[in-house]
């Protein structure tokens, strides 16, 4: 093929010296490469059993529409829980109810416990995938919808001391769809309620799919060894313990070719932070991207969690097989 490349000009790279870093990338590409789904978004309105992000999601007539649970958690780092103290009944109920919060004393340094009165608010719509739009994914259902739902508060149900516990969030799968607007319900119970400012979506998105392919990058916690032993693997005269004995150069390389960011399912993650499953051994058996919709803006829309971070679900292999949505890891990190 070397001839014959030679002839007519063909092979453009064929000069051009490997260097450590197109060694060490092509490693990682041989080694980790996988197939995903990239998510396109698009202005416009769609049917309720569409894939979507935001607008109306498909809410067949008898749904219960998810609710802060009883003992729901909003904790972030550094701060005592906040508490949910009862929950409105039915999809459509009424949202009255109190938070008891825990909150340290200022003097003692002591938890001491605080009752606040407010509304116990409806989740809010998030997205939804209609499987039978999307390319098939491998382990991935070819048929239902799949909705994601997180709370409307500021930190929109983020929780790092259980972030499977589906209080703030939920995760919810409709394996048969009725396509009979009929048939479904047509009026959130959002619409009316009070949310603070600077919900991530702000508008109705129809979901564009493309079938596509990536390697792990460097947000995934299992991206250290894989550099390390792809390094030692491309530089065997020049192999080193750890990535901190390994040329800067190299690496900056290697990671700027390796962008995670953007809007898909399967693959690998991207964080604007730390992977969270990184320091917890039970959370690392979500290896499986759900969801990650990432913060973008354009002159038609605008999608945008904190200072442009981006959300991640995660899913046990197991689950995803079992078409069990019940445990699902949620993450949300910005800059």
């Amino acid at each position: 093929m070397g001839f014959f490349n030679k002839i007519f000009g063909g092979g453009g790279n064929e000069g051009k010296k490997e260097t450590s870093a197109d060694r060490i990338l092509r490693i990682i590409k041989e080694k980790t490469m996988t197939e995903c789904v990239t998510l396109i978004p698009e202005k416009g309105t769609t049917k309720p059993w569409e894939s979507k992000i935001g607008g109306v999601p498909y809410m067949p007539k008898g749904f219960d529409y998810p609710y802060e649970e009883v003992g729901s958690t909003v904790v972030t780092e550094g701060q005592a829980p906040v508490m949910a103290a009862n929950v409105a009944a039915g999809p459509f109920a009424g949202l009255d109810g109190s938070t008891a919060a825990a909150m340290p004393s200022a003097a003692s340094g002591e938890t001491v416990e605080q009752v606040e009165e407010r509304k116990l608010l409806p989740l809010r719509f998030l997205a939804q995938v209609n499987f039978s739009e999307m390319p098939p994914l491998e382990g991935f259902p070819t048929k239902g919808i799949l909705q994601f739902y997180i709370a409307g508060e500021n930190v929109h149900g983020l929780n790092f001391e259980n972030p499977e516990e589906q209080k703030g969030f939920r995760v919810i799968y409709h394996e048969v769809v009725v396509e009979d607007e009929s048939a479904l319900l047509a009026v959130l119970p959002t619409d009316g309620v009070e949310y603070p400012d600077g919900f991530p979506v702000d508008s109705e998105l129809k979901l564009n799919f493309e079938k596509s392919s990536m390697p792990m990058g460097g947000g995934d916690y299992r991206f250290d060894k894989l550099l390390l032993d792809a390094y030692n693997e491309a530089n065997p005269d020049a192999r080193v313990s750890s990535l901190d004995r390994a040329p800067e150069d190299d690496l900056d390389k290697v990671y700027d070719q390796l962008d995670m960011g953007g809007h898909r399912i399967g693959g690998y993650p991207f964080f604007t932070q730390l992977d969270p499953r990184e320091y917890h051994q039970e959370l690392k058996e979500n290896s499986i991207l759900l969801f990650q919709l990432d913060s973008e803006e354009t002159d038609d829309y605008k999608i945008m969690w904190g200072d442009s971070g981006v959300c991640n679900f995660f899913i046990r292999p197991e689950n995803l097989a079992k078409r069990d949505f019940s445990r699902v890891l949620y993450h949300w990190d910005c800059y």
